[in-house]
């Protein structure tokens, strides 16, 4: 090691050892399965700070129930006091993202977000996507209970009006954030 040492400090001596240049911060890009291939520029280099999840949400149907409007319990959706419908329980769920995942030079890759991964320029990335299915359809203005299971953890419940929910593939795609450099002289 002492050996080492003293041949580093001789040769930075002799001007032989160099620096690679500056980085200066130019943008942030969010890439998805959406954003195609991508490539490093050439005077670029990226740092790819996380990945996480992307859209992905789907529902399922579980249940239904008949429920008369009152007073007590008006319609969400119009505020209706009379009547009745059958309303449909559905889990909001997120899609698998397992098959998803971060290509680099068309190797799979997964990031480790505590140590980030500096790409070089001409670097090819992009994402594969394993889209999931809608098996439910709702009417927008339908009111439809929802059991909510797309943030993680338990359940959470709730009456929804909003919609439409259309049956049939949903988009599902890891999200990665990466941070462009410029390389300065």
């Amino acid at each position: 090691m002492k050996h080492f040492i003293m041949s580093l400090g001789f040769m930075m001596s002799l001007g032989l050892v160099f620096g690679q240049g500056t980085l200066q911060f130019n943008r942030v890009l969010l890439v998805n399965a959406g954003s195609g291939q991508v490539t490093v520029p050439a005077g670029k280099v990226w740092k790819i700070e996380a990945n996480g999840l992307s859209g992905g949400i789907y529902y399922q149907n579980w249940s239904s129930s008949s429920t008369a409007w009152s007073a007590t319990n008006p319609n969400p959706c119009n505020g209706a006091t009379t009547g009745s419908a059958s309303i449909p329980y559905l889990d909001k769920l997120r899609c698998a993202t397992s098959n998803n995942v971060l290509i680099i030079n068309g190797i799979k890759t997964i990031v480790d977000t505590q140590k980030p991964m500096w790409l070089p320029a001409a670097t090819t990335v992009s994402i594969s996507s394993t889209p999931c299915v809608n098996g439910a359809s709702m009417s927008a203005g339908v009111p439809y209970y929802v059991r909510d299971y797309s943030g993680g953890g338990s359940p959470v419940y709730y009456m929804e009006c909003d919609g439409p929910i259309q049956t049939g593939t949903v988009s599902n795609s890891i999200l990665v954030s990466i941070i462009e450099f410029n390389i300065l002289p």
